[in-house]
């Protein structure tokens, strides 16, 4: 075993064994239907993913209330009529030899959708879109915590293998959990302990849907990007409760931010080689990003708990996995954008290959989001064309 990288090797998150350490990071797949049932095409993705090879798969963010849609073609958990096709695609990757978590959340006041108002804990313009939310009565709030228990009974119908609770990114969660985004002074908000109540009554909705040996993870803010937002500390003693509550697990990021590009940095360990071989003039012009950005979260969440914690943001390259997984940072490392382009990328690390991923972290997955199915923009000279183009007659219509 020991001439087995570290990052090929097993690990486990509460009762399930995870055949390596690699995740696929949850990325939004805008492969369903108005209603938010999915295409034939979600199946097909997360089949192409199974057969990859990657330890564990994380779906894309699953809205457990119409209101909780972030984007249009976003798949959902809000209604039983879901629960067929999502079977499908769990049953594909279960057949690939996969295992699959379901991400489950709620978009709060970060929304694309016109046709939605906007719901937060406090009527707070949103720091990313400047959404004036309407305020959440206590009710309501505690009908979005049973909204979080069914959608989590029914990903375990589903046949998923666990649940990943959203709490970070600006979504409602992390919204409460934000001293900027939750100005209440209710049993909602007014101290650290108060703005953590609805997170840990989530994951306590969570738990009793599906039982005690079911793994639950939660994507954690550990920090806000926005001045008089979420501090460290605080985040920690909300990692210590859950913990000592049965979750099995987190993955670390940002909470409120002001802009999508402090989470999904571009041109990550993307070397001059690199950016030329892929025409990306932008790079040339600028360092290059920098490799694996909430490793400070993870060991941080690491210490406060002792749980599996999943590193996300800009791990690139095998040299990074391997010095990360040594150093007990983080126990699972999981990529969104690369698997993108190399569906199979953990098949190649499996042949022996080393160094760095195709991705280029180049963003134009991102703008597709919510208009286009998942797939990487730059893996032909077509595809770029076709890029900028729709990108083209988009801003003409906005008339800039």
């Amino acid at each position: 075993m020991d001439s087995v990288p570290l990052y090929l090797q097993p690990g486990r998150i509460g009762s399930l064994e995870i055949p390596n350490r690699i995740a696929r990071g949850a990325t939004s797949e805008t492969m369903a239907s108005p209603s938010g049932v999915v295409y034939d095409a979600f199946v097909e993705l997360y089949r192409r993913l199974g057969e990859g090879g990657a330890g564990l798969l994380l779906s894309g963010h699953l809205y457990v209330d119409p209101r909780g849609q972030a984007s249009a073609n976003q798949t959902g958990i809000h209604d039983d009529k879901v629960i067929p096709g999502l079977r499908q695609a769990t049953e594909a990757v279960h057949e690939a030899g996969g295992r699959i978590f379901a991400q489950i959340g709620h978009c709060g006041s970060q929304t694309m959708m016109s046709r939605i108002t906007p719901v937060a804990p406090s009527p707070v313009p949103n720091a990313m879109y400047t959404i004036q939310p309407e305020e959440l009565s206590s009710d309501e709030v505690r009908d979005l915590v049973r909204a979080f228990g069914d959608a989590a009974g029914r990903a375990a119908e589903a046949g998923f293998d666990g649940i990943h609770i959203h709490g970070g990114n600006g979504y409602l969660i992390s919204e409460f959990c934000s001293p900027h985004a939750n100005t209440r002074d209710d049993e909602w908000g007014g101290d650290s302990e108060r703005r953590s109540r609805f997170m840990v009554e989530v994951y306590e909705a969570v738990r009793a849907a599906v039982g005690a040996d079911f793994p639950v993870t939660a994507r954690l803010s550990v920090e806000d990007s926005v001045e008089g937002g979420l501090q460290r500390e605080e985040s920690l003693q909300r990692a210590r409760v859950l913990a000592d509550r049965g979750i099995n697990g987190f993955e670390t990021t940002y909470g409120v931010m002001r802009s999508y590009f402090e989470n999904i940095r571009p041109y990550v360990a993307v070397g001059r080689a690199q950016a030329w071989r892929n025409l990306l003039v932008q790079r040339v012009r600028q360092p290059a990003g920098a490799e694996a950005y909430y490793r400070p979260f993870a060991r941080a969440v690491k210490d406060a708990t002792g749980l599996p914690i999943i590193l996300v943001g800009g791990v690139r390259t095998t040299q990074m996995m391997t010095d990360i997984l040594d150093s007990g940072d983080a126990d699972f490392l999981a990529m969104a954008r690369p698997f993108i382009r190399e569906p199979d990328l953990v098949r190649k690390l499996e042949a022996g290959r080393t160094g760095g991923v195709e991705c280029v972290s180049c963003n134009m997955c991102l703008a597709h989001d919510g208009f286009d199915p998942l797939q990487c923009w730059r893996d032909n000279p077509r595809n770029v064309a076709v890029h900028i183009r729709k990108h083209y007659w988009t801003n003409r219509r906005k008339g800039q």
